[in-house]
């Protein structure tokens, strides 16, 4: 019977295990893909408005923001090679360059989302978007994950200490039952 008892406490610790993983993985693509979401309205905003009047208007007359101190949304304009040609972002006072390769993917795809980290403290939600313009091939709209990776860090945390405390729940009812299955003359767990 202490075997069974084990094997029963074993089991509820591998289903604690699992939910808490669960949930944090869940809330966690939440918390990650909802980061994107105002990048991909804004993309789509500047990329209709280049279609009906071949102008991105009123999002590039802004004031530039610099990128790795700010919380803002910002857009880039890229030419048919990938290069910036105008940008309501700076990085260290330059408009931001961005990989060659997710122009490809953007152009195959109708779209590219994705994580730029252009330094090493500076990390990037990204939707890059193919325009129909002969002044413009690209719409880069992008923004800090500083904030979305503050509240996944207190994630993992509240996730952490709630599967000790489930841990230590399902260990201290084992322990009684251990205990008391030594003490007590004829008590079967």
């Amino acid at each position: 019977m202490k075997k069974a008892n084990l094997l029963t406490h074993l089991a509820a610790a591998a289903i604690v295990t699992i939910l808490a993983g669960l949930i944090y993985a869940s809330v966690q693509q939440a918390h990650r893909s909802g980061a994107n979401d105002p990048q991909l309205q804004v993309a789509m905003d500047i990329s209709n408005k280049v279609k009906q009047a071949g102008t991105a208007g009123k999002w590039f007359n802004t004031d530039t923001v610099e990128i790795s101190q700010s919380l803002s949304v910002f857009s880039t304009l890229f030419d048919s090679r990938g290069e910036p040609v105008m940008s309501t972002g700076v990085l260290n006072g330059k408009m931001p360059h961005l990989p060659k390769g997710v122009f490809d993917f953007a152009k195959t795809n109708g779209e590219n989302v994705f994580t730029w980290q252009p330094e090493r403290s500076v990390r990037m939600a990204v939707v890059l978007k193919p325009l129909s313009s002969p002044a413009y091939s690209f719409v880069a709209v992008g923004r800090s994950l500083n904030e979305i990776e503050k509240r996944e860090q207190n994630l993992l945390w509240m996730a952490f200490i709630s599967w000790l405390l489930c841990m230590g729940v399902i260990m201290l009812h084992w322990l009684i039952n251990f205990f008391k299955s030594r003490t007590l003359p004829g008590y079967l767990p």
